[in-house]
This record gives C-alpha cells, sequence and structure tokens, in this order.
C-alpha cells in the first residue's frame, strides 16, 4: 500500500473515532445523513440514507454502501425502511417506495431482493407482536405476502402505518 492511501485510511480512522466519541452509537447515522445531505447522489441513493437516518438508535449493523446501487432504481424515492431481526449474521431490510415495496438482505455476493412488491399490489400491512420479537406482514394484492421477523416493534409499526395509508390512497409522505 502506498502512503498516500495509508494517510487516507488513516485519516478516515480518526474522522470515524471522533464520530463516535461525538455521536455514540449513532455515528453511522449520522455520517449516513451527512452524505445524502452533501453529495450528488441519485434520488434513490438520497432518499435511502434519509429513511435509513430514521433508524438512529436502533442496535443492528448494516454494511450497505452499496445497496442503492444494487438494489433500487436510481428515479425510485425511497419512503421508509424497516430493520429486521437478526438473521443469517445479517439484517434484513424492508424498503417502502414510490414504485415497490421490497425485501432485502446483505448477502456474500452483496444485496440479494428476496420478496417485492408493486406498489399498486399492496393491501396494507400489520405489526404481528410477540412477546419478545414482532413480525411484519404486507398484504400483497396478487401474490404472497411479505414477512419480516422484527426485533423494534415502534419503528417498524411506523412503516406499517405508512403501508396501510399508502394503501388506502393517502398521499405519500413529503
Amino acid at each position: 500500500m502506498d502512503g498516500k492511501k495509508r494517510d487516507q485510511l488513516r485519516a478516515a480512522a480518526e474522522l470515524q473515532r471522533s464520530l463516535r466519541k461525538t455521536h455514540g452509537d449513532d455515528a453511522e447515522a449520522v455520517l449516513a445523513q451527512h452524505l445524502a445531505e452533501n453529495s450528488s447522489q441519485s434520488r434513490a441513493e438520497t432518499t435511502y440514507r434519509e429513511a435509513m437516518a430514521k433508524n438512529r438508535g436502533l442496535r443492528f449493523r448494516a454494511a450497505d454502501a452499496n445497496l442503492p446501487q444494487q438494489v433500487l432504481h436510481p428515479d425510485e424515492t425511497v419512503y421508509e425502511v424497516a430493520v429486521g431481526a437478526l438473521r443469517s449474521d445479517t439484517f434484513p431490510l424492508l424498503i417502502v417506495t414510490d414504485h415497490r415495496v421490497l425485501q432485502v438482505m446483505d448477502r456474500l455476493r452483496g444485496w440479494t431482493v428476496l420478496h417485492e412488491a408493486p406498489a399498486a399490489s399492496i393491501r396494507g400491512a400489520e405489526l404481528e407482536k410477540r412477546l419478545i420479537s414482532g413480525r411484519l406482514r404486507v398484504h400483497v394484492r396478487d401474490g404472497k405476502d411479505i414477512s419480516m421477523k422484527v426485533s423494534e416493534q415502534d419503528r417498524t409499526e411506523e412503516v406499517a402505518a405508512l403501508l396501510r395509508h399508502l394503501a388506502a390512497g393517502g398521499a405519500p409522505p413529503r
């Protein structure tokens, strides 16, 4: 590794330490929101980062730097992201966009779409509460429902409420 690259890595590590010291567990979400606000990203990337920042404070780690490029169309608008319960050493995500609802998971070869349905096919959503965890179930008109086990119920209920609102013909957020 050349000296310039080593210096860049050291500077990045120092920035990361500084962010963690200032923002604690929210450091990655703060950085993601900053990147979304201050870069020339596609609409999908910008709105994904904004939606993901709403999950600030939840205890999960998603290596999602390349997620928008891998699973979203550049012109999609992401409304919400729900974080699933730990599964196979990663956290699945449910992403609600203006075009579709998709469940994705980080695999060895990158982010993979597990399930998806067009936005017009969504009939509603519910959070089935259990003792410790819950299950987010998205009802699909012509197809199999999308279901995901979740740990954080309050944040997930916000996503389910948006899906119900949109399915009832409500205006999209923003």
